[in-house]
């Protein structure tokens, strides 16, 4: 796993926004969810709960976080 990959978990976590997390990693705002599914695949669990808008992280998420 690479660093630049928890990177990318934990700037929506903080921006609480796709956009302005994607913003703050100066990458497109597909690229950031690309990169973080990328990450649940490697992990196995789903770390970002998705809908219209960000929704924050699942309880797996959380732990990684941690």
């Amino acid at each position: 796993m690479q660093l630049r990959k928890l990177e990318y978990m934990v700037a929506p976590a903080r921006a609480r926004h796709f956009a302005r997390a994607a913003a703050a990693c100066s990458v497109s705002q597909r690229s950031l969810s690309a990169a973080i599914r990328r990450l649940e695949h490697e992990l196995n669990v789903p770390i970002v709960r998705r809908g219209r808008r960000y929704e924050g992280l699942t309880p797996e998420g959380e732990v990684v976080l941690a």
